[in-house]
């Protein structure tokens, strides 16, 4: 800013004081090299450096590239019926580093994560990049579709495009998938997702698939995190949909900021109290009238409007418009999408694995929450891999953030704001998708510190406590900039705000 950077510092608690020693930033130009931390000077206690360290990248004399044979994955992929097996890599006029193949199996780098034993680096000096990956099929399948998934990080398009093709075999061609076009270059890694829907038998040799990653230049190296081919069938799709970071939300959604420390208000039963003089009210998506909403927003409040995207309400009626074979509010069948009772609560745990039947309802409840005037929305019941032993489903954590990251976009396609509801082992990649977060009992249950991965990046996180002194909670929030209530369970009027700690 204004050819400044600033970086902060600092501890989550008064506990000690902390010694520091030296800091630096230093930086990396248009040089190929090996760069090495700045060494520590020999210097007397009293003397004081008149510039910064400097530190010049030390260059190779000769470099020769490696080219890498076709390697065999060690990994089979197992525990997936749909994810098909990647038996061959095959770089061409280019390399790959040292890493197990196995790094491709896991999807775990995202946002500008860089976990050099988590993916591979495919590199070259004097050709374009080539990569062929090769997928077997079982030949016992009648496939209806193929979808490839990948994760890589690298240049813009503007300085390197990359794509991916697929291998007709019927024509003998590669075909075009798509480029890194929306990537964001070094930013943030990006993830690539196509599927093809018609003729795939078209791709098929002796029960293989080919596809090739490939770059238009030698410019920069390429990392490659992740790489994945899946099947449909008739069977649950599992695998994570095209992702699409806040960073590319349209400005005019709210994103709310953590070093604002905002003041809110969250009602979820009974007559609204209106009265407040709060920046933001959480109230019911369903239950509150457009007057209501008109009014707050007269007020300069922000609204946010609640809907549970993760259990089956049977009062809730729109549930019969998209369900028919649901006639009353106690809907007891055993199919999907509908699991086990929650405990504690007139709700039944929703199978998230099946988007495809749950889409339309949730897409209506964000459209309903626009029409209303809503500027955000509260889904609920978004850790139900979580809860096991109450769904009586098998849900992967990669289940859940499938379905949370394709709330999160729905939410955006209709210019809504979206908050992530507790789901806290997962919030360093959520992180990327919404654009705000709310938890209850963080500092009963000590994992308020889970939510750095959202204050760091100045993004809020709003929150209560049911039980304890607001008096002594509401300083360690207010010192996290975290915006803190003291409310009933039952979630009416009755509010103490950490602003009055303050």
């Amino acid at each position: 800013n204004n050819d400044k950077i600033s970086v902060r510092f600092r501890t989550d608690n008064k506990y000690d004081v902390v010694n520091m020693d030296y800091i630096a930033m230093n930086t990396i130009r248009a040089l190929v090299g090996t760069f090495a931390p700045t060494m520590s000077p020999t210097m007397s206690p009293t003397d004081t450096p008149t510039t910064f360290p400097t530190q010049i990248p030390t260059m190779s004399p000769t470099l020769t590239p490696t080219i890498s044979p076709t390697v065999t994955p060690t990994s089979n992929r197992t525990g997936d019926a749909n994810l098909l097996t990647l038996i061959t890599v095959e770089p061409q006029s280019c390399s790959i580093s040292d890493q197990p193949l196995s790094v491709l199996d896991v999807n775990d780098q995202f946002g500008n994560e860089d976990d050099w034993n988590k993916y591979i680096e495919i590199s070259t000096i004097f050709l374009r990049l080539t990569v062929i990956f090769e997928f077997q099929t079982n030949p016992a399948d009648t496939i209806e579709t193929l979808t490839l998934t990948a994760n890589t990080l690298g240049e813009v398009k503007s300085s390197q495009r990359q794509l991916f093709e697929i291998r007709n075999q019927v024509s003998d061609q590669w075909e075009y998938l798509g480029d890194n076009t929306e990537s964001t270059g070094w930013n943030a890694w990006f993830f690539w997702n196509f599927t093809l829907d018609t003729n795939v038998d078209e791709y098929m040799n002796n029960d293989k698939i080919s596809v090739r990653f490939r770059t238009d230049n030698k410019y920069d190296v390429v990392n490659m995190d992740y790489i994945a081919m899946h099947t449909t069938t008739n069977t649950v799709e599992t695998f994570v949909p095209t992702l699409s970071p806040t960073d590319g939300v349209t400005d005019s959604i709210w994103k709310p900021k953590a070093s604002d420390r905002l003041t809110w208000q969250w009602q979820l039963s009974g007559d609204i109290d209106t009265s407040f003089d709060v920046d933001m009210y959480d109230i019911d998506l369903f239950d509150v009238s457009i007057e209501t909403i008109d009014f707050l927003k007269s007020e300069g409040r922000i609204v946010v409007c609640y809907f549970s995207a993760g259990s089956y309400e049977g009062w809730r009626d729109d549930w019969r418009e998209f369900f028919p074979d649901i006639t009353d509010d106690n809907y007891e069948e055993d199919v999907p999408p509908f699991a086990n009772k929650m405990s504690g609560w007139d709700e039944r745990w929703l199978d998230i694995r099946y988007i495809d039947l749950l889409e339309p309802i949730m897409r209506s409840r964000l459209q309903l929450a626009k029409d209303k005037g809503c500027d955000a929305v509260e889904p609920d019941n978004m850790d139900a891999y979580a809860n096991g032993d109450e769904t009586g489903l098998d849900l992967t954590g990669d289940d859940q953030l499938a379905y949370n990251i394709f709330i999160a976009n729905a939410a955006h396609d209709v210019g809504l704001s979206v908050g992530i509801k507790n789901d806290v082992d997962q919030l360093d990649v959520l992180v990327n998708y919404f654009d705000w977060a709310l938890n209850e009992q963080c500092f009963e249950y000590d994992e308020c510190d889970t939510y750095d991965s959202f204050v760091d990046v100045d993004k809020a996180v709003f929150g209560v406590e049911y039980v304890g002194l607001a008096a002594v909670f509401c300083l360690e929030a207010n010192n996290g900039n975290l915006s803190w209530l003291k409310k009933r369970l039952s979630l009416d009027a009755y509010r103490i705000g950490c602003e009055d700690f303050i």
